[in-house]
């Protein structure tokens, strides 16, 4: 397993995935998450039953860590994405995604290479800063810029402390803290 290619995939899907939500309108973006949580549990089964399906196979030997559940965090991604969704609109769910999707892969990668003191387990005090920061400069162009650090401020103390998966929490986090804000999303 690639920890850096795990991470691009994580990446890819926040962002990706608030892309599609965007574009699809509500029900749209209802549908397009429940057919991805949906086929996540049947790939997980499939895989846990020791069934090779093309494609899908590589790419979860590529990118799951060992001794995990399969697809355990893409579910708790699409889990995270239809609570936000039925709770908080596309708008928010899109910040969510987006947030979940670049603090934790950059938390994770600087924090590997740069952590030097630790939070909690395997959390680093560097990659939690990068990670938010990071959050922080991409939702500035999506939100004004003191909720962009107001939510990745949230963020990254979620992703860094919370017993909760963070796939779930970080969105849920995110959407919370912009309601509190009382901001709307700006590029729908």
């Amino acid at each position: 397993m690639s920890e850096t290619f795990r991470q691009t995939v994580h990446l890819l899907m926040g962002v990706l995935g608030a892309g599609i939500i965007l574009r699809l309108g509500d029900r749209g973006a209802f549908i397009f998450l429940s057919v991805v949580l949906v086929a996540l549990f049947l790939l997980c089964d499939a895989f846990t039953r020791g069934y090779d399906v093309p494609v899908f196979s590589r790419v979860l030997d590529e990118s799951e860590r060992t001794g995990k559940v399969p697809l355990k965090g893409g579910i708790a991604y699409a889990i995270g994405a239809l609570f936000c969704l039925a709770v908080f609109g596309r708008e928010y769910t899109a910040v969510g995604l987006v947030t979940v999707g670049l603090l934790d892969s950059i938390a994770t990668l600087v924090g590997l290479r740069f952590g030097r003191h630790v939070l909690r387990g395997k959390k680093s005090l560097e990659g939690t800063l990068a990670g938010a920061a990071a959050a922080a400069l991409v939702l500035a162009f999506l939100v004004p810029w003191w909720a962009a650090v107001a939510v990745a401020a949230v963020a990254g103390v979620i992703e860094a402390c919370s017993p909760v998966d963070d796939n779930v929490a970080v969105q849920v986090g995110a959407c919370v803290t912009l309601a509190v804000v009382g901001v709307g999303v700006g590029f729908v």
